[in-house]
């Protein structure tokens, strides 16, 4: 659908990935380097101010070793700058290849990028210091480019206020033994109570309790709380996943777009992605990537390409961005199978959720089981697809370390249902502080802010206690609504519904992209991509290599049939042709069906785990 974001990727993939010998890098050579003293833009590497270095560093232009590089780190800098200096080339050859005919721009254009390896030939630094480099720019090209190629932009904010959730609790299901069960079963009255739902019913209570915020697009927003505390609950909501509770009070506007046009409308557009990575096992990692495009294949793809090549080009960009190339052909396995990585798993699931091309991404608790490095470079390459694509991306991690944090652009702290903060990273540690609460020794941002929410790990500076501090959720609440954060959040929220109102071009921009994005014979209704037929079709390739890859239950499947079938052979061998063997004919029919009826008893496990894959198609989440 949209060229220009296909060169994005590809950018930022050369420059997560790429081989360091074959570019020169510039490098320092200090005696003790850290991690935190990573640049963290562009402008810090080419004006040579790095943080630990000082005044004293000095570029040194020269070839990284290949045991100097650290392949599978993913560095912000180094992609933003990898991706100015390719998307500059590409640029060029963009023009000149609009003098093509579509015809020829389908073989020619592809094998003009085989000839030219950009890798190799980089652009000099006399360039980079001459032309001003703007992202915006170089992914969405000129205004008039814009124009004569039909490109939209798809960008939405989310803006919530006064939002409650409710939800059943305090029901406790006991497992009944044999004779309890036997019994219950002739207890007419109790069996009438559940059938008329006169049974054991929950308590409602509040899940979640006036929060309030806003997130524009491009910004990253980490929501902190204990387990239990709704952060859950508050991915799923602005995620627009709504089912499951008993009320949901308070708005929620997707652009100038309620919940209720936007479900309709736009489903796809916000996704959610829970703490476990619920994939087909025995499908493999370009399989997996194969199905996601197949149903969301945009219908305008760049220069009249096919959709066989567009699948295989996004597919390795992804994998070449992730450093997962070798994992192609591997099985993504589960906790029963053996196959990738948890943290090769974990990029899978990015990787699906980059081509929904949702514009709404909620993230729940999405580092769980990854090292201290893999989840760092996870929340980096989230910077990245934010940086890049301009999403909305809700992110709830638990124990994360000061460089994951640093990534985000505001931060949300939840107790027990109530919203407690909402402002920016930078000054959340010092509002907390302010509150009376003292730090530990080494002990980072997130884990001081979730622990002021703890009645059992928070600690009260000298001189303050329960008395005079806030000490639960209710004075947390308080304190925030009467501090300026609380001022500053109310003004914010007033400026972006003005500019909502204001910029009704980028809402028609978002939604002509949306039409651009259905394939041929789609209904522009539907909420999906691929038209119907295309689907079944997509689910038809994809069950066939479910169960051709599961050798294990094929060959089993296939051995017992054969075994059965050699038993009754030799045991109704040679049956009369005559009357008398007409009772026994049936016999063997009986047996032969009954068999097969208790076959399909095997496919039940995978029936009730295709089932989720179902929900997860129709209440989109990182599969697509």
């Amino acid at each position: 659908m949209q060229a220009v974001d296909e060169l994005a990727r590809g950018a930022h993939i050369h420059g997560v990935s790429r081989d360091p010998v074959a570019v020169g890098e510039t490098v320092a050579e200090p005696a003790n380097l850290d991690a935190s003293s990573t640049p963290d833009t562009v402008e810090d590497v080419e004006n040579g101010d790095v943080k630990g270095l000082g005044s004293s560093y000095v570029p040194i232009k020269r070839e990284l070793q290949p045991s100097e590089y650290q392949h599978n780190r993913v560095s912000v800098a180094r992609a933003e700058h990898d991706f100015a200096e390719l998307s500059r080339q590409l640029s060029s050859q963009s023009q000149s290849s609009r003098k093509l005919s579509r015809i020829a721009s389908g073989g020619s254009k592809i094998s003009s990028r085989k000839e030219v390896d950009v890798e190799k030939e980089p652009a000099s630094s006399t360039d980079s210091e001459e032309e001003p480099w703007n992202l915006e720019q170089t992914l969405r090209g000129t205004k008039e480019e814009d124009i004569a190629s039909g490109i939209k932009s798809k960008r939405i904010g989310v803006i919530w206020d006064n939002l409650t959730v409710r939800g059943l609790g305090g029901v406790k299901n006991i497992v009944k033994t044999f004779p309890d069960a036997f019994v219950s079963f002739f207890n007419v009255i109790e069996t009438g109570m559940h059938l008329f739902g006169y049974g054991k019913k929950g308590r409602e209570f509040e899940i979640l309790r006036n929060s309030r915020g806003v997130a524009k697009p491009g910004e990253m927003v980490l929501v902190l709380g204990r387990p239990g505390s709704g952060c859950t609950t508050f991915l799923k909501v602005i995620a627009n996943q709504r089912f499951g509770y008993t009320g949901i009070d308070g708005e929620v506007l997707y652009g100038h777009y309620d919940f209720n046009t936007f479900a309709k409308r736009y489903r796809g557009e916000a996704v959610y992605n829970g703490e476990d990575d619920i994939h087909n096992p025995t499908l493999t990692v370009g399989q997996t990537l194969g199905f996601a495009l197949d149903v969301k294949t945009p219908g305008k793809r760049p220069s009249g390409m096919s959709k066989k090549v567009f699948k295989q080009k996004v597919i390795d960009l992804l994998l070449k961005m992730f450093n997962i190339e070798h994992t192609i052909n591997t099985v993504v396995g589960n906790p029963f199978m053996r196959g990738v990585s948890g943290g090769e798993r974990k990029r899978v699931s990015i990787a699906e959720m980059m081509v929904t091309s949702a514009s709404i991404c909620a993230w729940d608790n999405t580092t769980r089981g990854l090292d201290a490095s893999t989840a760092l470079d996870y929340a980096k390459s989230l910077r990245i697809m934010t940086n890049i694509y301009k999403t909305t991306t809700f992110v709830s991690l638990y124990q994360a370390s000061e460089n994951i944090y640093s990534q985000f652009d505001k931060v949300m702290v939840i107790d027990e249902g109530r919203q407690v903060f909402f402002g920016p990273t930078k000054e959340a540690r010092a509002y907390f502080e302010g509150l009376g609460f003292v730090e530990k020794p080494r002990q980072t941002t997130p884990d001081y802010l979730t622990g002021c929410t703890d009645v059992f790990e928070r600690e009260y500076a000298p001189g303050r206690s329960e008395a005079n501090s806030p000490h639960d959720a209710d004075s947390l609440a308080k304190a925030f609504e009467e501090s300026r954060f609380a001022s500053d959040l109310t003004h914010e929220m007033t400026s972006y519904r003005q500019e909502i109102q204001s910029e009704k071009q980028a809402f028609e921009d978002f939604e002509t992209a949306n039409r651009q994005s259905k394939q041929k014979h789609a209904p522009k209704s539907s909420v999906y991509a691929a038209p119907f037929y295309l689907q079944v079709w997509a689910l038809i390739q994809r069950q066939f290599l479910i169960k051709w890859q599961d050798k294990f239950s094929l060959v089993v499947s296939w051995i017992t049939a054969i075994v059965i079938a050699i038993i009754l052979g030799t045991v109704w061998l040679d049956l009369p042709v005559t009357s008398a063997g007409a009772f026994t004919r049936g016999g063997v029919l009986f047996i032969a069906l009954l068999f097969n009826a208790f076959g399909a008893f095997g496919e039940l496990a995978s029936v009730v785990s295709n089932a989720v894959y179902v929900v997860l198609a129709e209440y989109p989440t990182h599969s697509a």
